[in-house]
């Protein structure tokens, strides 16, 4: 895993919304993982990820969360702001994981939406997110600003 801080310049570069976005051919996950009790909800973790050694991010992070001893019996809601939409493998493979974890719940912010030279698969791996409960949201960058968890996040990292 990277450091819990990213660089703000970095943040800045990755998670612009752009229409060409060259250089940008690596993907970033920033994550706010929380746990809810009843009413309230307690941030257990957040930090980023990045692509590495050909596996993506989300992959990744979903080993990582798969270490965590989640109690089946309590409600977790994990919130990721990405840099790029998952590919169609990456969507399948969340939208399985989230079947088998049924008190796990998911949102995604992304800044840009990939697409592939088969441009139907990844509009189809976002749609098979969306039947497994994922809320998807493209962000502008005046809105991230105003996502809860997100403004949570950057409030604790003093940016």
């Amino acid at each position: 895993m990277d450091s819990l801080l990213m660089n703000h310049k970095k943040f800045l570069y990755h998670f612009k919304n752009v229409r060409w976005a060259k250089g940008r051919h690596e993907t970033y996950l920033c994550y706010v993982v929380k746990r809810r009790d009843s009413a309230t909800s307690f941030s257990l973790d957040f930090g980023h990820l990045r692509n590495k050694n050909g596996c993506h991010v989300e992959l990744l992070f979903l080993r990582y969360i798969s270490d965590w001893d989640l109690d089946p019996g309590r409600c977790y809601r994990v919130t990721w702001f990405t840099s790029w939409s998952p590919c169609y493998d990456c969507a399948r493979h969340v939208a399985d994981f989230l079947r088998g974890n049924p008190n796990l719940s998911l949102r995604i912010f992304t800044a840009r939406l990939y697409f592939c030279e088969d441009r139907k698969a990844e509009p189809e791996g976002l749609r098979r997110l969306h039947r497994a409960g994922v809320q998807i949201a493209v962000m502008t960058f005046k809105p991230l600003y105003e996502v809860d968890d997100l403004r949570d996040a950057f409030r604790t990292l003093g940016l």
